[in-house]
């Protein structure tokens, strides 16, 4: 019954990592992009477009339930499935028959993944704007109130009562925020 857990397998050095450590990191993989690149098949594309959409359906879903734990994983997940895309993309118009060759059958399916795949990414689109754009007004919000706040200062006036230092410039709090919008 118990059974003895495997040591997990080490991810391969980078070539910049090997090279850092002395190590022999053997020949480098180029892209499939140059000269004499290999036209992508329908299946290789089929593949990539429904990879992309399950990541924007993912990302879809966890920002309308606020789970934002994520989406650092789908923003990566997207940009390297997007740029594979885009160099097949490059290959497929220096070979524009490519695609022709193929069956009748496997290029309606594709036409119609990509369709699906154009909703979906639409909705994204929408859902990630508005997220965007309630992050701002809510960070702008926390802004203006912290602006106010350490303007009003504390002092106290001739009468002896609290007074706000708005008046005097020299006397307002510094305000120090930091917004940053990488997503």
């Amino acid at each position: 019954m118990n059974q003895k857990q495997q040591p997990a397998a080490r991810q391969p050095l980078s070539p910049r990592a090997a090279q850092r450590l002395g190590l022999d990191a053997g020949p480098r993989m180029i892209d499939n992009i140059g000269p004499g690149a290999v036209p992508p098949t329908v299946a290789e594309l089929s593949d990539l477009v429904i990879q992309l959409k399950d990541v924007l359906i993912e990302e879809t879903a966890a920002l309308e339930r606020f789970a934002y734990d994520g989406l650092d994983r789908s923003t990566e997940q997207k940009r390297i499935i997007s740029g594979l895309l885009r160099d097949k993309q490059k290959v497929l118009r220096q070979h524009p028959d490519a695609l022709r060759q193929a069956p009748e059958a496997e290029r309606r399916k594709l036409e119609k993944l990509l369709s699906e795949m154009q909703t979906v990414g639409q909705r994204n689109e929408i859902v990630v704007r508005t997220a965007r754009d309630a992050n701002q007004k809510l960070l702008n919000a926390v802004i203006r109130g912290a602006t106010k706040q350490s303007q009003l200062g504390t002092g106290y006036g001739q009468s002896g009562a609290m007074t706000a230092l708005t008046t005097n410039f020299g006397a307002r709090q510094a305000v120090s925020l930091f917004n940053n919008e990488t997503c």
